[in-house]
């Protein structure tokens, strides 16, 4: 397999910006949906963060590893601060408003009824 780059400055610019990528996408999913279970992103952007690329030598794959998780780490630990910083405004807000929280029951649509 012929190399991508030749300048490992490039790799790391290039993993770099993937970082950054996964961080706007997590930081969707984290802020949106997700907020209160960060344990569950963290541990699956942990368990996921990892390449084999054919013709490199196990040392260096494990080095790319090694520095994709040094990149990612910053990134989770201030998703996590964004999701737990949000969870207690939102915790805030419902002490606040009693009346305005939600029901144990979830919602449903008058469609799915029948």
């Amino acid at each position: 397999m012929a190399k991508l780059v030749e300048n490992p400055e490039v790799a790391t610019v290039a993993l770099a910006s993937l970082v950054k990528m996964i961080s706007l996408l997590v930081a969707e999913l984290v802020v949106g949906t997700h907020h209160d279970n960060i344990d569950l992103v963290e541990s699956n952007v942990r368990a996921k963060l990892f390449a084999s690329v054919d013709g490199v030598s196990s040392e260096a794959t494990a080095a790319g590893v090694a520095l994709a998780h040094r990149l990612v780490e910053p990134v989770l630990r201030d998703l996590r601060a964004r999701a737990e910083a949000r969870l207690r405004e939102e915790e805030a807000e419902g002490d606040a408003n009693p009346a305005e929280a939600p029901s144990a029951l979830p919602k449903v649509a008058p469609s799915r009824l029948n």
